[in-house]
């Protein structure tokens, strides 16, 4: 009697978790490139499709329709922003350092915040607006206006910030770094680091610090 081999079948390949959060990542980038380059309403799910290179049906697997991955690329945004306020935040103790560091983070992130200011203009303007991503975007600013107004406070009891309101002195930071990039959105000749050493002199003479 003789011993019959029995061939296996080769195993079959189901995706991943990983995998299947790598195919949404891909989705979220294209997305957002469409998003911050072009009017919300000019942009279909197939051309989302088309850059992510993936079928159209797939990007339904993932989202409810258009209206979902443009809510879904807003967070993305808006959280890979408040991650970067905190790391820069999180590496100075020294509050001239760490405000001298926030303008420069705009300059080498020009690129990436351009796109998240152009996103959430057109998130202002939009009929999907809803309370979750209103509390997103609200969050993010008073993240950005917390670890500002905080560094103002400190340099003010080191003596290097004259008594200005630590809060307006935020606002006046974060309102006008919003208003470079709004501006190259317009005219995207627009020297963005020209424009942000300009104001950060502005800044500076605002608070009284003199270098």
């Amino acid at each position: 009697m003789t011993n019959k081999t029995r061939t296996r079948k080769p195993a079959q390949k189901t995706a991943s978790p990983k995998d299947g959060l790598a195919r949404r990542q891909e989705i979220l980038s294209a997305a957002l490139n469409l998003f911050s380059s072009r009017d919300y309403s000019a942009i279909t799910i197939k051309d989302i499709a088309q850059l992510a290179g993936v079928n159209t049906s797939l990007l339904y697997y993932y989202f409810e329709d258009k209206e979902a991955l443009f809510r879904a690329a807003l967070e993305e945004a808006v959280g890979a922003a408040m991650r970067n306020y905190e790391e820069v935040a999180s590496k100075h103790s020294e509050p001239v350092d760490l405000i001298d560091d926030w303008f420069q983070m705009h300059v080498q992130l020009a690129e990436d915040i351009r796109r998240l200011v152009k996103i959430l203009m057109d998130y202002s303007g939009s009929p999907s607006q809803t309370r979750v991503l209103d509390d997103v975007v609200r969050k993010f600013y008073d993240v950005e206006i917390d670890i500002l107004t905080k560094a103002v406070r400190r340099g003010q009891r080191a003596g290097l910030f004259k008594a200005v309101s630590p809060q307006a002195a935020a606002a006046f930071a974060s309102t006008h770094l919003d208003g470079v990039m709004v501006r190259s959105i317009i005219q995207p000749q627009l020297d963005i680091a020209g424009a942000i050493d300009t104001f950060r002199e502005a800044f500076w003479a605002y608070v009284g610090y003199k270098k």
